[in-house]
């Protein structure tokens, strides 16, 4: 009789602690579940960014907070997670991990209570703000320094504001000579139609002051195009010591010019551009620079 009292006893414990693993199963697996489902609302919120529509920052916040919850919750679970329930989390984390991305949504202060497509960019399946580091400690505020190493040797300097995709820009080329010329005369020797004497030195002078617009049109890609004045001059010095202007040589007038500027780096920070331009449409030089976005 003892005997069996104590099969007895012993049978309901084990019954009571399985129903107890039960419950605390189901827990897990409720938990799970959740996340599951929270997970599954922000991929349709990722998906309404993507067909242009605005979604709630609120909500964006209030399911990021309840993912971040759940995790923490699953991950500290003093029972631990069964083989099958650890496969169930890792797979789900994996499949809806957004990454420090979404993470700096909730930091951005400047951006209102909904997002915009177009302030959104994509990171294979998962979206993240384009801007993000314009608001946080960035101007948008760039300069660069610039040299044109050919056909004449030149420096100079670009600023300008790159934010939200577009921005202004004004560039200064110079190769830092003015010489003033007293006579005119063609590259063939002559002035006037009389042959002159020259002694054999020359000078250029060379000034293009444009200004212009910044379109991005992929990631880290900006293409620039701005146009203003420029002036080319090629002198020659006769054995009088005079200095002539070669007229078929020297141009002055309309400075028009286009190119590509890179921003590099995590947060696009340090810019490379490449230009072409031209002076009066018959002068071409190529410019190249380099510098940083504040």
């Amino acid at each position: 009789m003892m005997r069996t009292g104590r099969y007895v006893l012993a049978m309901c414990l084990v019954m009571l602690c399985s129903s107890a693993f039960s419950q605390r199963r189901d827990a897990r697996d409720k938990a799970l579940d959740r996340y599951d489902v929270v997970c599954n609302r922000l991929i349709e919120l990722r998906d309404a960014l993507r067909r242009g529509e605005t979604i709630s920052a609120q909500e964006l916040s209030a399911l990021r907070a309840e993912v971040s919850s759940i995790r923490s919750n699953l991950q500290r679970s003093p029972e631990g997670l069964t083989p099958e329930q650890t496969i169930r989390f890792n797979r789900i984390r994996r499949r809806y991990n957004y990454g420090y991305e979404l993470k700096e949504l909730s930091m951005i202060k400047a951006i209102p209570v909904t997002y915009r497509a177009k302030d959104i960019r994509m990171s294979g399946r998962y979206p993240y703000m384009e801007q993000p580091y314009y608001d946080i400690g960035k101007t948008g505020f760039l300069a660069l320094a610039q040299v044109s190493p050919v056909p004449d040797m030149a420096f100079g300097l670009c600023l300008g504001m790159l934010r939200s995709g577009k921005g202004a820009y004004v560039s200064v080329v110079s190769n830092f000579k003015s010489r003033s010329a007293s006579i005119d005369c063609l590259s063939d020797g002559t002035s006037s139609g009389n042959p002159v004497w020259v002694s054999g030195r020359q000078d250029k002078t060379r000034l293009a002051i444009t200004a212009g617009g910044i379109f991005r049109v992929a990631d880290n890609v900006n293409l620039l195009a701005g146009a203003g004045y420029g002036t080319r001059k090629l002198l020659w010095e006769n054995t009088g010591g005079d200095w002539m202007r070669v007229t078929d040589r020297s141009y002055s007038g309309i400075a028009a010019e286009a190119g590509a500027l890179f921003t590099l780096g995590r947060r696009e920070s340090f810019c490379l551009s490449a230009k072409a331009g031209t002076i009066a449409f018959k002068y071409l030089d190529f410019t190249v620079g380099i510098g940083y976005r504040f």
